[in-house]
């Protein structure tokens, strides 16, 4: 018998009956608000996101739209604010007016309806029949004359903002555009919220957390039966989150404080230095750093998800036990959910329906490359622009080598893993070899990768090979 640390309370149908009720869904939102203040800054404004969203349920995607667009405007912390400092900086601007910047946000949300309104309205066009590649090669293009140009002063300034703003909703606009085909397709308006979500309010992330409007009408709560356990399953899961944070920092503690072992910043800085620590510590440090980001990337999922589900959309987790992966592939699945969705949707389904038909294996190797190599390289390549702006086109694409590697290790490791999970699997083997090897040799993969896993720029890719010398005493 599995024993659970938070029961299945959305199993008593009493308590559900009684979610059901107004004064049951009010207490939901009540409870809800009072772990968050734990978890997030921007609670505020979340509670009264699932505040209107609980009043006017009748109109909930409505709702959703026009408050997310009205928090991402008054509150535009998702943008890379101390890049956006920085630069005003350098143009003589001693302090950036947060109004200039949300004026900029507006603005973009009025240009990027209009993009979409004329792209809906004629479906033969290359933007409609080809959302991706049009918009995002439009945007290049637009980021590499930008950086070429000779703007100076506050139109500088202005013109990175928005390009800022642009590469934060990128991708959420694209699932919009994906969505043209759609019979039940929402109206622009009611789907230019979904372009920064007022669940994502409180992160700076590029990736589109419960999809676009598509998947948010299939996963919508329909009556109130549903609505209710939708709502406290998202209760249960922002106290998951809280219970993975104490664990987050009670583990960061012990490792850091009590055994003494470095963070991996400093032990990768010192080695780069040529000063290293031991092989060992080296080691325990990689190790340490790995399992601590799962705990911190599971709590920042959770975080979100846990207010879409408030908000009445059935979303499924980010991150579920990817500890118990025997693949690499499942690994990638069960760690960060919606970023490999974005990359299957956008990249991988593209290549496979259109290339290498009649080669089963090369169609879902290309399929593969595309979404976790180019794909992913593409996607945090066009998220951090500050070195585009900082340091030029050319010195932006040389120093993302670490990253591009990574990638590459990525892509050619999912596609071998998908070839060889093809094969069956021998029942004469013990359960240890079945079972608990697949998930050592996984979880040792990614927490090798992780020595690569660094689009910061600071260090070249040699540095990191280095690193790779330090474990093993070279």
């Amino acid at each position: 018998m599995s024993i659970r640390l938070i029961p299945s309370l959305e199993n008593y149908p009493p308590l559900v009956a009684r979610c059901k009720q107004p004064a049951g869904q009010w207490l939901l939102v009540a409870l809800f608000t009072l772990l968050l203040v734990l978890l997030s800054s921007q609670w505020l404004a979340m509670a009264a996101f699932l505040a209107l969203t609980t009043a006017f349920a009748e109109h909930r995607r409505i709702v959703v739209s026009a408050v997310s667009v009205v928090i991402a405007i008054a509150n535009p912390n998702w943008l890379d604010l101390p890049f956006l400092e920085r630069l005003a900086a350098q143009e003589g601007i001693v302090h950036l007016p947060p109004v200039v910047v949300r004026l900029v946000v507006a603005a973009v949300f009025v240009l990027l309806a209009g993009f979409a309104a004329l792209v809906f309205r004629f479906p033969r066009s290359l933007a409609a029949r080809r959302p991706v590649i049009a918009t995002v090669s439009c945007f290049v293009a637009l980021i590499a004359a930008v950086s070429m140009a000779p703007f100076t002063g506050r139109s500088r300034v202005t013109v990175w903002i928005a390009l800022v703003v642009i590469a934060r909703m990128l991708w959420f606009f694209c699932y919009t555009l994906a969505d043209r085909d759609s019979r039940d397709r929402d109206a622009v308006p009611k789907q230019a919220g979904l372009w920064r979500p007022a669940w994502m309010a409180s992160t700076d992330s590029g990736t589109p957390f419960a999809k676009g409007a598509a998947y948010l009408r299939k996963i919508e709560a329909r009556n109130a039966d549903e609505l209710a356990i939708t709502q406290i399953k998202g209760l249960k899961l922002l106290l998951w989150a809280l219970i993975l944070k104490l664990c987050q920092i009670s583990a960061e503690y012990v490792v850091y404080r009590l055994l003494g072992i470095p963070e991996f910043e400093a032990a990768f800085a010192r080695s780069a230095a040529g000063q290293p620590f031991a092989w060992y510590w080296n080691c325990l440090s990689l190790v340490a750093a790995f399992f601590i980001s799962l705990l911190q990337v599971s709590v920042w999922g959770h975080q979100i998800i846990a207010c879409a589900r408030m908000a009445g959309f059935r979303a499924l987790r980010n991150t579920y036990r990817p500890l118990q992966s025997r693949t690499l592939a499942e690994f990638w699945n069960r760690f960060y959910f919606y970023f490999k969705e974005l990359l299957v949707d956008m990249f991988f389904y593209p290549t496979y329906l259109r290339y290498f038909k009649k080669h089963p294996r090369l169609r879902m190797a290309a399929a593969t490359m595309a979404a976790a190599c180019a794909g992913n390289a593409l996607f945090h390549f066009l998220r951090d622009l500050s070195f585009i702006a900082e340091g030029g086109w050319w010195r932006a694409v040389g120093g993302f080598q670490t990253y591009l590697f990574y990638s590459l290790i990525l892509g050619a490791g999912i596609s071998i893993s998908q070839l060889r999970a093809k094969r069956k699997d021998d029942p004469s083997r013990s359960w240890f070899r079945r079972r608990l090897v697949p998930v050592i040799c996984v979880s040792g993969f990614y927490c090798f990768l992780h020595i690569f896993d660094d689009s910061n720029r600071t260090y070249g890719l040699r540095e990191h090979f280095v690193f790779v010398g330090r474990l093993f005493g070279l």
